[in-house]
């Protein structure tokens, strides 16, 4: 009676108990979307007013996400690992080495891949990416089936090569999958490398990661949300507007209407980029009349034990994919965050075709 009274005054006290992750269904597998990263500690950090920080270079967040991956591959049946980009948020060597050396956690333990963001492009170039995640740090692996070899702009630069357009390959369920790590706003012959690699491996499932996806549609409305606490659901979809590789770089927009609509085997495109807009989902119709699942996950970095991952939990028998937003720090389900209040923004189910 004591410890029931207890647990009544706790309740009372402290609020509603935090929801769990519910366990692994059977036959059930998970693929796992990292949000953007940017939020560094230390003397790498990069800071724009105030004094420089000082002392090591961390990431909490990065850090509790990755640690909670390599701790679970088997008990969530974790098959593959997306990272959407925006993996450091100033191109210093004390970032990038700290994502490398963290990341490298998952190397030999489950496949991953990376797509890197505007934060991790120079200008129109992915130097820094490709130095520190070449192409040689995953070729010697089963799963990874390449990389765009790249192109040369008519300014005479090379770019879009090494891994920063990668494609990936994996099995679970039952079922086969193709991946594809895109660059920031890649350009028009990255996507032809696309309809390459997804006509190469028609028999899979495929599934695309690329930086800038959903969000504010459009460079006015980025703007007018600056100046406004309204956030009316017509501001988001498809996004109009790219922020790399200048006049080369192909928004959302485009890249679905010339290249991914054309691939009946496409289910799903996760992305992030858009932290202002925190999450979005929405369905496309593809010209073969597949439908393809799109969402945004970019949850707030303003805090280090803000480390909300997302879990996409396969079911082959039921025909759908249980999306879970999961705290490892605070070993909860996430509940609401700012102006996208409700659970069902953050825990959802999509139909498996």
């Amino acid at each position: 009676m004591k410890r029931l009274m207890v647990a009544a005054l706790c309740v009372a006290a402290f609020g509603v108990q935090a929801e769990k992750l519910p366990p692994l269904p059977e036959g059930a597998f998970t693929y796992v979307v990292i949000p953007d990263t940017q939020l560094y500690r230390g003397e790498g950090a990069h800071v724009k007013k105030g004094p420089k920080q000082t002392g090591p270079t961390t990431n909490p967040a990065f850090e509790s996400r990755v640690k909670w991956i390599e701790a679970n591959i088997e008990k969530e049946k974790i098959a593959f690992v997306s990272h959407v980009g925006d993996i450091v948020d100033y191109k210093n060597d004390e970032q990038w080495s700290f994502a490398s050396n963290l990341m490298a956690r998952l190397d030999g333990k489950v496949p991953y891949g990376i797509s890197p963001g505007n934060h991790d492009i120079e200008v129109t170039t992915t130097k820094g990416f490709n130095r520190y995640f070449p192409r040689s740090r995953y070729a010697k692996n089963a799963w990874y089936a390449g990389a765009f070899g790249g192109y040369t702009r008519a300014d005479g630069v090379k770019v879009s090569g090494g891994n920063a357009n990668s494609c990936q390959l994996f099995e679970a369920g039952g079922m086969k999958f193709v991946v594809l790590h895109l660059e920031c706003n890649a350009p028009a012959p990255v996507l032809k490398w696309v309809d390459q690699m997804l006509d190469k491996y028609a028999d899979r499932k495929a599934i695309i990661c690329t930086h800038m996806y959903l969000g504010y549609k459009t460079k006015k409305i980025d703007m007018d949300r600056r100046h406004t606490k309204r956030r009316p659901d017509e501001w988001f979809g498809v996004m109009d507007w790219a922020k790399c590789h200048k006049e080369d770089g192909v928004p959302a927009t485009k890249a679905w209407e010339t290249c991914f609509s054309q691939h009946k085997n496409l289910i799903l495109i996760v992305s992030g980029d858009q932290s202002p807009a925190i999450c979005w989902r929405e369905t496309q119709k593809g010209v073969h009349g597949n439908m393809v699942h799109s969402t945004l996950q970019d949850y707030p970095r303003t805090a280090d034990d803000q480390d909300w991952i997302r879990l996409y939990r396969f079911r082959p028998e039921l025909k759908q994919i249980e999306v879970w937003t999961y705290s490892p720090q605070h070993d909860e389900i996430c509940q609401g965050v700012s102006f996208r209040k409700g659970r069902d923004w953050h825990v959802f189910t999509l139909p498996l075709d």
